[in-house]
This record gives C-alpha cells, structure tokens and sequence, in this order.
C-alpha cells in the first residue's frame, strides 16, 4: 500500500513538474466564438459608431467602404442632440420607466412569489396565472390593455364604475389624477422642477402585467434554496409570517433580486413596443421614450439626414447602459472563482 502511495506521489510530482498542454489549441477552441461576435456584434457596434460623425439618410446610408457617402459631421450629431428639447423630454420620460418600471416590478414579482410560496395548496396553479402572461408578446399585452384602458367598454372604466369613480378628478397636494382617458391624458404629478405625465403610467402597467412573471420564476428558484431549518429556527423564536418575510427570506433572495433588477431596467431603458402600440409616444410627446425618438429620427422620414443624429442617439443610449451595469458586472468578475 505504500509502495502505491509512493507510486502516486511520484506521478503527480512528475505532472506538476511538465507545463500544461498548449495554450494554442485552447486558443483555437475559443476562435470561432470570437468570430461570430466580432462579425455580429463587434463590427455593427463600430460602424454604428462611427456612422454617428456622419450626415445620411436610410435612402442614401454611410457606408465605410464608400467614402462617396461620406459627409462628415464630427461632433456636430451630438451636439444637435444634446441641445435639444425632444430628446431632453424623452431622456425624462426614459427616467420615470427606469425609476418606477423595476421597482413595481421587482417589488409586485417578490411579494406574489413569497405569497404562493407561502400557501400550501393550489400554489402551483397561481403560479401559473402569473406566469402566463409571459407568454404573450409585448406589442401584444399592449394592444390587450388598450382594450383594457378603453372608456367605452374597457374593463378598468367598469371596475372604476362600480365605485363611482369612472371620470372622477381627483386632487392631493401635487397630484392631480384623471380616471379617464388613461391613455391621453389621466393626470400629473407636479415634482417642482418637472412635471410627470401619468400617461408614462399607463404605459408601464401592461409591461408590469407582462413581465411580473420573470420576478415570480426567479424568486421561486430563490426561495427552494432557503434552508427550512432557517424558516423553523424564526418560528420558534416567535417569528411571525410578516418578520420571516423580511429578516429571513428577502435576504435570503438579494442574488435573486439584483438579477431581476437588472433585467428589468435593461427593458426599461430599452422600452420601445409597449410605448408605440399603446400611446405612440402621445398625447404630443407626453410618453415619448429615448427609443421612440431614434426610431423617429431614423425612420419615420427615409429621405430625411437626420439618421446621423438617430445613431448618436443609439450610441449615447448604449453608453448609459454600460456604464448602468458596470458595477453589476464588476462584482460578478470579482465573485467569478479563479
């Protein structure tokens, strides 16, 4: 036996001792996942970029091999899109989704999850009223919910006349809250240096009732991990259901959280389908999104020189979202085993 032990020693000795097979061929196994992202994702990123120095149109696009096309612009995009009002108005209105879009969200999807989580029958059959919805394509929630929304025969209308509300203004302190026409003009909230159009409101409810499911199925998979023994220890400590929730289990769900975030203010900052079907970025520009305005520059006139200043959108757009998750993937490096 330890002539074997000896045997053993010496082999490993002997391994640790040779450098390790070629870094060439690991190089090569890496190669054609380095190609598909330099042809698809690297090379548009750059062209995109550079197109946004330049003046064109989608009928007669920049080309970099064609320096015919070329009509140079330096900075001159940016600055047109800097010093504008739209796109000013529409970085706000990008900022209410990304303020209120992940928290509803996150929020509504952590407190459904702990719910069916907590119930002991038919809590499999919940989860997948709330999943369901997932199902359903964005452009498509959003056309359900303008039937929602709708003041002749929409089911919210109804349900507010019940009660006695339907059409009723209301007025607390710096809100001012329309029941009807929720989709042109259902109230503001006077901030003191801005005023929020609750259009953006309206918006955002259909991709909450669209998206709620993700939180839901991330916050489930959290929620199988927690030890039971943590859950008994609180009750015999005298825990209720209220305390455990908060000291034991959403803690417990932070991984889960930060992953729902994040993906919820990806959509945020991207948000283009639900805005166009259920608003078109209207009354005037009251909801109009970052995305919406580029589509706008770029597209709505293909004769018009203004798909310059679209990219330099798209580039600045780009820039706020890497520089958003920057500190999310920073910790993911620094948690990533060596």
């Amino acid at each position: 036996m330890a002539g074997v032990i000896r045997a053993v020693g010496r082999a490993r000795a002997r391994g640790e001792g040779r450098a390790r097979p070629g870094g060439t061929i690991a190089y090569l196994f890496v190669l054609p996942a380095a190609l598909v992202f330099a042809l698809f994702y690297l090379w548009p990123a750059l062209n995109t970029v550079l197109s946004s120095f330049f003046t064109w149109s989608i009928l007669a696009p920049w080309q970099l091999a064609d320096p015919a096309t070329w009509q140079f612009a330096g900075l001159g995009n940016y600055v047109e899109v800097l010093t504008d009002g739209r796109f000013w108005n529409a970085a706000f209105n990008t900022a209410i989704w990304l303020v209120l879009f992940p928290i509803i969200a996150t929020v509504l999807s952590l407190a459904i999850a702990i719910g069916i989580w907590e119930i002991s029958r038919g809590a499999r059959a919940l989860r997948t009223v709330f999943v369901l919805p997932m199902t359903v394509s964005l452009t498509a929630a959003g056309v359900l919910w303008v039937l929602v929304f709708n003041p002749d025969f929409g089911v919210l209308p109804a349900a507010l006349g019940v009660f006695g509300l339907d059409g009723a203004n209301i007025d607390i302190g710096p809100l001012h809250l329309r029941l009807s026409e929720w989709l042109s003009n259902p109230g503001t909230l006077e901030l003191g240096f801005a005023t929020v159009n609750l259009v953006n409101l309206s918006a955002i409810m259909p991709a909450v009732w669209a998206l709620t499911g993700f939180g839901v199925i991330s916050f489930t998979a959290g929620l199988t991990a927690i030890s039971p023994e943590l859950i008994e220890a609180a009750r015999l400590d005298g825990a209720n259901r209220f305390q455990i929730a908060r000291h034991v289990v959403v803690p417990q769900l932070r991984g889960a959280m930060v992953i729902v975030a994040v993906v919820f203010v990806i959509y945020a900052l991207r948000t283009f389908d639900v805005v166009w079907v259920t608003t078109q970025g209207g009354p005037g520009t009251d909801s109009e999104v970052v995305a919406i305005l580029l589509w706008r520059e770029a597209l709505a006139f293909f004769d018009s020189p203004s798909a310059g200043q679209a990219t330099a959108i798209a580039v600045l757009l780009s820039a706020v979202m890497v520089i958003g998750a920057y500190p999310y993937l920073r910790s993911l490096l620094r948690e990533a085993p060596e």
